[in-house]
């Protein structure tokens, strides 16, 4: 079974802020469509750089349905997200970041680099990311 791992902020959507409380989540178009699909053959981890609270709340937003293993930084504090260090076969992020230290290690071909969520490339093609990971995930899965 593949082990997915995605980041939370800018990829999977966005936080909603009532004062300096986060008071809800909003998900990215085709998000929950995207998860819903790939639960039934793969295992979804949340990996965040955000703290642990931070995380349990957005969680609690309705992502618990899809992520029944999530870390964050006071679990994982690190300079870059190692695919290794999970031992997930994806990491779906997106910054560029994780995959050019990946780069180095020639295992870049495991991070799945998505526009941010609202970004022009984004706003011009709301589900070019989703069909970005069903690509790069198929192969593996037939």
């Amino acid at each position: 079974m593949l082990r997915i791992a995605f980041d939370l902020d800018e990829t999977l959507g966005v936080p909603l802020i009532n004062g300096s409380s986060l008071s809800g989540w909003q998900n990215r178009q085709g998000s929950c469509e995207l998860l819903d699909h790939l639960q039934n053959f793969c295992q979804l981890l949340l990996w965040s750089v955000s703290p642990r609270l931070y995380v349990n709340k957005a969680l609690a937003y309705g992502l618990n349905h899809w992520f029944k293993e999530s870390y964050s930084w006071d679990e994982m504090p690190d300079r870059w997200k190692d695919v290794r260090q999970l031992h997930v076969d994806f990491l779906v992020d997106d910054s560029e970041y994780h995959r050019q230290e990946a780069k180095r290690f020639g295992m870049e071909s495991a991070y799945i680099v998505v526009p941010s969520y609202g970004s022009p490339q984004d706003v011009a093609d709301p589900l070019y990311w989703v069909h970005q990971i069903k690509m790069a995930i198929t192969t593996r899965i037939y």
